[in-house]
């Protein structure tokens, strides 16, 4: 097996993973991502970005064939969307990630340099936010929709009109 078909079957078990954390009850009932999650997501976009070095020797049609041919990972069409995923992912948990450092830095640190540290935190997520949305734009609304279903991404942060929306 190529490593290129290896890291689609990885993909695709850390897919299911992702699937099965997401639809677990806490999740659903708080609408807010598990440090399980976020490290499977970050596993999923590192494995994603080695896809990414393995098929430059790809052509478009010859990625889109192998695609097809193993049957995984069909929501990434060509190898521009497999950029694009990694584009998103890299925003996703870096705002995750920063998020996180905000409610760890709101809950225990109480010294007068917290505020500093909270506006810089809190700068940077809705930079990440904001740079999701600009290549999220460039997508229409089906190709943005089978992406985050193919990623495994929370549509309670992630769907269409939360994203999109002003």
């Amino acid at each position: 097996m190529s490593n290129f078909n290896r890291l689609l079957v990885t993909l695709d078990m850390l897919f299911e993973d992702i699937l099965e954390e997401l639809n677990s009850q806490k999740i659903q009932q708080n609408q807010r991502i598990s440090t399980r999650y976020l490290q499977l997501i970050t596993q999923y976009w590192k494995t994603s970005l080695s896809l990414a070095q393995s098929a430059t020797d790809f052509t478009e049609k010859g990625f889109s064939n192998a695609i097809v041919e193993n049957g995984i990972c069909v929501h990434l069409l060509n190898k521009k969307m497999l950029l694009i995923q990694n584009r998103l992912l890299e925003y996703v948990v870096e705002y995750y990630n920063t998020s996180i450092r905000i409610e760890k830095l709101r809950d225990v640190d109480f010294s007068e340099n917290a505020d500093k540290r909270f506006d810089l935190l809190t700068t940077r997520a809705v930079k990440y936010r904001s740079q999701y949305k600009v290549v999220a734009k460039a997508l229409n609304r089906t190709e943005y929709q089978r992406l985050i279903e193919g990623i495994g991404l929370p549509p309670f942060d992630w769907n269409w009109e939360t994203v999109i929306s002003p």
